[in-house]
Order: structure tokens, then C-alpha cells, then sequence
């Protein structure tokens, strides 16, 4: 990749691309990687492992205490119709109504290989 694509992608700059790639650098294995690698491949392997993400990211950050998260099989749980059993689960369900983006559901959805007619019926008519 060229530096430019490299930093439009995950915010390296190309001073600081170009001072990993000296000799020596404890990153030089990384920068010798991303320049050398196609765009495609990257933006690929870069979508899939954070595709589902985003949406336990939305859900957790709106949950203060980090001993209360919810890992992506407990939000996955609730979108194949599990009835929330507390009001932390009804929260993370409200969560996923009012602010998680539309592509957000989509990939968490894709990823666990669920329905979006399931998650559409949890999320609009409940259970």
C-alpha cells in the first residue's frame, strides 16, 4: 500500500510510517508489512475483525461500570429472541434501538449468522 492509503486507513502518518521503516525500529516488521500488502486484503481482514465490534462497543459504552459489559454472545443471545432477564439486558436492548447504527446491526448480525428478519422483529416488535 501506498503511505497515503495507509494512513487514511489507520491514521499513520507518513513521518511516522517513514521512521518506522528505519533499521532497527521496533515497528519495522509492521511498516515493511503494511507497505507491501495489498489495499483490498487489508480493508478485508481490517472489516472482519471488527465488523461485530461496533455494535458491543455502542451497547458498553453506555454502561458505566465495566464489571456490567456485555460480551457479543449476550447481545447476540437478545437479537435471536432471548427475553431479557434484568434491566442491564433491557438497557443494552434500548441501547441497540435508539443509537446503534443501521451497518452496525447489519455486520453484528452477518458476523453471528442471524437473521435480520429475527433481529428486525426483536428490535421493532419485541419478543
Amino acid at each position: 500500500m501506498k503511505a497515503k492509503e495507509i494512513a487514511s486507513i489507520f491514521g499513520v502518518p507518513q513521518s511516522t510510517l517513514n521512521e518506522w521503516k528505519k533499521e532497527g525500529h521496533s515497528k519495522k516488521v509492521l511498516a515493511d508489512f503494511l507497505t507491501n500488502v495489498d489495499k483490498e486484503s487489508i480493508l478485508n481482514l481490517y472489516k472482519s475483525a471488527t465488523a461485530y465490534d461496533m455494535l458491543v462497543s455502542t451497547v458498553n459504552t453506555s454502561i458505566g461500570n465495566e464489571n456490567k459489559h456485555l460480551g457479543a454472545h449476550d447481545i447476540k443471545k437478545l437479537l435471536m429472541g432471548k427475553i431479557p432477564q434484568n434491566p442491564l439486558e433491557k438497557y443494552a436492548l434500548d441501547i441497540i434501538k435508539t443509537e446503534a447504527l443501521k451497518v452496525e446491526i447489519e455486520d453484528f448480525a452477518s458476523h453471528f449468522k442471524i437473521p435480520m428478519k429475527k433481529v428486525n422483529k426483536v428490535l421493532n416488535d419485541g419478543y
